[in-house]
């Protein structure tokens, strides 16, 4: 709904790196990524097929949810168990929420290749 309030956002409270490629269009680095593809219809999943989700993680979500709140980042869940690992929910100005983990899986960022 307000890009300028998002990219803000990225930029400035998670401090992401980015390039300006024109006029205030920000393209930011990301963090290390995964990718984890559940079947349609997953009964552990309340998600639609065809849905797709981005999450961020981090080492510890405790440290980052003080870390975020200090910042004024307005959380919309509290910190849950999924199996998977500790998840919490934040409001992006301008963009919805993302999600933010903790994992308890072996993650797959680190790989060669």
């Amino acid at each position: 709904d307000d890009a300028e309030e998002a990219r803000a956002f990225f930029r400035d409270v998670l401090e992401f790196p980015y390039v300006d490629v024109h006029g205030g269009w920000l393209i930011f680095k990301l963090p290390p990524a995964e990718l984890g593809i559940h079947p349609a219809g997953d009964p552990g999943s309340a998600a639609p097929s065809g849905y797709h989700e981005l999450y961020l993680m981090c080492d510890n979500v405790e440290e980052a949810v003080a870390d975020l709140t200090a910042k004024g980042v307005e959380l919309t869940s509290a910190v849950e168990d999924q199996g998977f690992g500790q998840l919490v929910r934040l409001r992006v100005p301008g963009a919805g929420e993302i999600g933010l983990y903790q994992p308890k899986h072996t993650t797959a960022y680190g790989l060669e290749g």
